[in-house]
């Protein structure tokens, strides 16, 4: 989870005075080795980060000489998007610092950490997600599993954010916790001005008032044609092959990956049950199942042959 970006200049330097009386151009060319806080780290051109040779990090200013951070075994950083503070891993455990001051602002103490967006942060404590402020305070109680479900990162967005219940079903929560869409979703994508959801195969368009906007929502939707070699005699008289495609006038669509058969006045003859669909000709259709290898034979009502 090293973030690596061209913000600012961080020096790598051994704790003597010599090495903190190098000048900038040193401090350039020395911090493209260092490995567990490179740039990006900070905020300010102010601060730089002193590395020791056992790998504990020192921030101070440059110019005041404050210490601002006093040797902490710096593991790895994850700069926040539009926030003042990152995350910081420090002998396992996660914490926050202010990447403009270069001060600790919520000290390592969690197994986990996210991000702070929308003003909140979500944090992991005894198996539980929950959601802080800036100051460290819980703003969303520790109720939201991280192990046993679908989710892998808890970042709000637009006020929003997409978390799972204790049977591993997801939902969208606001800043106070409360549930805009019932966890009650295989997945779902959220969006500023709603939510994309998938249940048992069935993707729908809902709002965060929670009604529906549309109740069946397609990834994808492809004309199945299938190739036809015509044959016909040139000016020589010899034999030759034209091919060409011709429409069965039925339709291939796709939901959350995987593809049914409808026809063209939008009659589903399937549900969307394989990974892909192909013509044969205009009454045969190869259909490959979720294993990439298998397959069944439909016919033109979507009937899987016998």
């Amino acid at each position: 989870m090293i973030m690596k970006n061209t913000a600012i200049i961080i020096a790598i330097m051994a704790v003597t005075a010599t090495a903190l009386s190098c000048n900038r151009h040193q401090r350039i060319v020395r911090a493209e080795s260092l490995d567990v806080a490179d740039e990006g780290l900070l905020l300010n051109d102010d601060l730089i980060a002193v590395k020791s040779n056992d790998g504990r990090v020192t921030i101070k200013d440059a110019n005041t000489g404050k210490v601002t951070i006093k040797d902490i075994k710096l593991d790895w950083t994850q700069r926040s998007r539009n926030d003042s503070l990152a995350v910081f891993c420090s002998e396992n455990r996660r914490g926050y610092y202010n990447m403009y001051t270069g001060e600790i602002a919520i000290p390592a103490q969690y197994r986990r950490a996210w991000v702070f967006s929308d003003g909140l942060a979500a944090v992991q404590r005894n198996g539980n997600i929950g959601f802080i402020n800036h100051k460290g305070e819980t703003v969303i109680d520790f109720k939201y599993p991280y192990h046993g479900n679908p989710l892998n990162t808890f970042v709000f967005e637009n006020g929003h954010c997409i978390v799972a219940d204790t049977t591993g079903k997801c939902g969208v929560i606001d800043k106070k916790g409360k549930w805009l869409i019932c966890p009650e979703y295989d997945n779902i994508s959220a969006y500023k001005e709603y939510a994309i959801v998938t249940k048992a195969g069935v993707t729908m368009q809902i709002a965060y008032d929670g009604h529906v906007m549309n109740s069946f929502v397609l990834d994808n939707i492809k004309k199945l044609t299938y190739k036809v070699k015509e044959r016909y005699e040139n000016r020589e008289g010899e034999l030759e092959y034209v091919e060409s495609m011709e429409e069965t006038g039925l339709f291939a669509y796709c939901v959350g990956g995987r593809y049914g058969l409808m026809d063209s006045n939008c009659h589903r003859l399937t549900e969307p049950l394989y990974k892909s669909i192909k013509a044969v000709n205009k009454n045969m259709f190869r259909a490959t199942l979720l294993d990439y290898y298998s397959e069944v034979i439909l016919n033109a009502r979507g009937e899987v042959m016998k």
